[in-house]
């Protein structure tokens, strides 16, 4: 068991990465939810695997509640919110009590988002179930939904009081959602360096998407990242921003493909080409540099679905990235491995050649570049 403990200003919370044991999450739990009750949200797919089990053990010891909701992207709207929301009124729900998540990223994004809201604010605990959840998602108190504008354009800041990663639960997860985790750890490789990225290699190479020691090596590296991040910057009004590395371009991809079309961690290793693309060409590092970067997440991508993706369409949809300062974008690059940069004068045209370049090596491989 990994305990990481993220510090802000005014509190701790834990991020807690084990393997298989129920009795750590009941302890949290217990800590929180004490005479309340506790009102478990699940993500469907992951319900039908494993909910029956984790619902015996909290009838048992709660007051407990349980609504399943739907999975995928699409689930982040209005109109699944709305249901949430109606359904947390109609049992007066009280701010003493407590909020569980279970599920990957979009059902802690919309239940974090509900907890958020509900009452203005109750409190909530998030229990990620998927790989791109357990690096990302869960950890740093983002919750949200999306909109016709734009992915995750409405949402708020609202910290978990705890974040439980059980790796075993990725041991049913299918090879795609692991791949589409993997994205964002691949992320970390060019935030972080050479740590990550001989990690994420080898465990490409080793081809074996369920090797447990493995992931529970880059969830944990990972989580341990993000928490010195989000502990330096918990609103993303500087450091923190770095964290959207490859996700400018990705969100694009993801609004004008359709939600959904591309998972989150798909469209994100497109983003990173892209990212990668505009750091060589804007000169602030050599294609030298990158080449083995980029020669990862290409390998990467010869297990993404290849969608037909306009550039014209992905570049019009960067448009209404909320990352943006006025009407200034903001692209994170690299000088190199470990070494990010924010910059804001990124123009349309090199956008464009970068996003050709995406698309070419997404179609061809790193090989026919």
């Amino acid at each position: 068991m990994a305990l990481i403990d993220l510090k802000l200003k005014n509190r701790c919370y834990p991020i807690i990465v084990s393997k298989n044991s129920v009795v750590q999450l009941i302890q949290l739990l217990k800590k929180e939810v004490k005479r309340n009750r506790l009102f478990v949200f699940y993500d469907a797919n992951f319900y039908a695997l494993h909910g029956k089990r984790l619902s015996k053990e909290f009838k048992s010891k709660f007051d407990y509640n349980e609504i399943i909701i739907p999975s995928g992207e699409k689930t982040k709207s209005e109109k699944e919110l709305s249901k949430i929301y109606s359904y947390l009124l109609s049992e007066n729900i009280s701010r003493t009590d407590f909020i569980l998540a279970v599920g990957g990223g979009v059902t802690t994004d919309i239940v974090g988002y509900a907890a958020a809201t509900t009452l203005r604010g109750i409190r909530w605990g998030a229990v990620p179930t998927t790989l791109l959840g357990m690096v990302d998602a869960s950890i740093g108190g983002k919750t949200g939904i999306n909109h016709k504008a734009g992915k995750n354009l409405i949402g708020a800041f609202w910290q978990p009081s705890f974040v439980f990663a059980n790796i075993m639960y990725l041991q049913t997860l299918p090879s795609r959602q692991i791949i589409a985790g993997f994205g964002e750890i691949v992320k970390y490789a060019g935030l972080i360096g050479n740590d990550v990225f001989n990690t994420a290699a080898a465990f490409l190479k080793k081809d074996n998407l369920y090797n447990v020691s493995a992931l529970y090596r880059m969830v944990v590296l990972s989580a341990e990242y993000k928490a010195k991040i989000v502990k330096a910057d918990e609103r993303e009004s500087g450091k923190r921003m770095l964290l959207n590395f490859g996700h400018t371009v990705g969100h694009a991809i993801e609004k004008s493909l359709g939600y959904g079309k591309l998972l989150h961690g798909e469209a994100v290793l497109l983003g990173l080409v892209t990212a990668g693309k505009l750091s060589v060409n804007l000169k602030y590092t050599s294609s030298k540099t990158l080449d083995n970067y980029l020669e990862l997440i290409a390998n990467t991508l010869s297990y993404v679905p290849h969608k037909k993706l306009n550039a014209k369409n992905i570049q019009k949809a960067t448009l209404n990235d909320k990352k943006r300062i006025d009407s200034k974008q903001n692209f994170i690059l690299l000088k190199s491995m470990g070494k990010p940069i924010i910059i804001n004068s990124v123009t349309q045209k090199e956008l464009e050649e970068s996003i050709e370049q995406m698309l070419h090596l997404y179609k061809y491989g790193v090989n026919n570049d």
